[in-house]
């Protein structure tokens, strides 16, 4: 039952981007917002290995919580077996803190705010993993849940913060 459940799980990428406002650079309330795209998301292999053992409760073996979105510059297309974000160098995972874990039946919202000094390079990638690595991501150990490249990737530099929210739906 969970797995044709699973079947109908849909994802969503929210991303939000606000550069600073040079008559009031020290005002966050007056940042000019940028870029506020959603776009639908590619659950990769690994990522539903690891939903689905989390599911059956076998333990930190079998899956874990959701634990980082990252972003990077690649622009090779998602693929079910993708297992990291593909990006060699250009690529940073941020956690996700329990505040920023939100459920609102039936969706779950996880979100990670990139500040100024984060990951300044152009996002045409983004991808959401796991706890189970140290940090939170691939590289760490952790699985990789989803995958998608921005069609119309967010330009990032030092005076822009943006904000990933990640959606899943069952």
């Amino acid at each position: 039952m969970a797995a044709e459940r699973l079947k109908a799980m849909k994802g969503r990428v929210h991303i939000k981007a606000w550069e600073k406002n040079p008559e009031f650079p020290d005002d966050r309330t007056k940042d000019i917002l940028i870029k506020d795209d959603v776009f639908c998301n590619l659950i990769v292999n690994t990522g539903k290995d690891s939903i689905l053992r989390g599911m059956a409760g076998c333990g930190v073996a079998c899956g874990g919580f959701a634990g980082g979105i990252g972003v990077g510059d690649s622009t090779q297309a998602a693929a079910l077996t993708d297992t990291d974000l593909i990006a060699a160098s250009n690529k940073l995972w941020v956690d996700i803190s329990t505040a920023d874990k939100t459920y609102v039946r039936p969706t779950i919202f996880l979100t990670a705010d990139f500040g100024f000094s984060q990951a300044n390079y152009t996002w045409n990638e983004v991808g959401l993993c796991d706890d189970q690595g140290t940090p939170n991501s691939p590289t760490g150990g952790s699985s990789l849940w989803a995958r998608q490249i921005d069609a119309t990737p967010l330009v990032k530099t030092s005076s822009t913060r943006a904000i990933v929210e990640w959606q899943l739906t069952l």
